[in-house]
């Protein structure tokens, strides 16, 4: 659990809805940035090529989730940048490329931008320290509020995931809660959770429960990096977290592994 806190403080850090995936290739002509309109997508291109400084030439993956995140009744939507070949280039001018590689090239290479469909506007880069070899998975789920759906993002670091909770807060996502998905991967110390959201009549937010799940992997399963196992909820709640508004964060009154 010391590792697995280590890696926490590294990163410091479900009702699904349409998602829009592209790759985006260089080689086709871009809008120009001084014109502001358009569809979402192209939007978010030149927005997040001039946010980071992104050069043209840079093949990078862009993911458009769209939800409604603030109950204003107008659709906004979550942006995931994806930076993995960026990665390798800085990786082969470090002198310590064999060490990023085994490490999983963990870094700044996956991002997420919140697209306010009320203001018409996104928003400043998140980074979310993690491994670029898979990109960030976003679902939604109503855990703040029925009136509208939280974010929750989930990331890898070697052979091990996990989810940031966020919910929007004055038109930026804030980070809430936190916890691995499974750990150790392959590994016989591999650990792994699932999550249940609990109404309750003493708190407007759901409460969190945390159960232990059971891990499946194909047989021919080799590079637990990328692996995506199938996870199964088992009936044994390990922790129950519920929001404190005096702390204004989630705690549980059990012991932490």
């Amino acid at each position: 659990m010391k590792a697995l806190l280590a890696i926490l403080t590294l990163s410091t850090m479900m009702f699904s809805c349409g998602n829009e995936e592209v790759m985006v290739d260089p080689a086709l002509p871009k809008e120009s940035t001084a014109h502001e309109g358009g569809d979402l997508r192209s939007r978010a291109v030149r927005h997040v090529e001039a946010q980071l400084n992104i050069a043209g030439t840079e093949r990078y993956g862009l993911s458009i989730y769209k939800q409604n995140l603030d109950g204003d009744d107008q659709e906004d939507a979550i942006i995931t940048l994806n930076r993995f070949n960026y990665a390798l280039e800085k990786a082969k001018q470090s002198p310590n490329a064999a060490k990023l590689a085994e490490i999983g090239y963990v870094g700044n290479y996956n991002y997420i931008f919140y697209y306010d469909g009320g203001l018409d506007l996104i928003s400043p880069a998140i980074a979310v320290p993690s491994s670029p070899y898979l990109p960030l998975e976003i679902s939604f789920e109503p855990i703040t509020s029925t009136e509208y759906s939280d974010v929750l993002v989930t990331y890898r670091i070697r052979n091990s995931a996990y989810r940031a909770f966020f919910t929007v807060e004055n038109h930026t996502p804030a980070r809430y809660f936190e916890w691995p998905i499974f750990d150790e991967l392959g590994t016989p110390r591999a650990k792994a959770f699932s999550f249940a959201y609990i109404s309750t009549a003493m708190n407007p937010r759901k409460n969190i429960q945390v159960y232990q799940a059971k891990v499946t992997l194909a047989d021919t399963t080799t590079n637990f990096n990328v692996a995506k196992p199938i996870l199964t909820k088992e009936s044994k709640v390990l922790y129950e977290f519920f929001y404190l508004p005096a702390q204004q964060k989630y705690v549980t009154k059990k012991n932490t592994p």
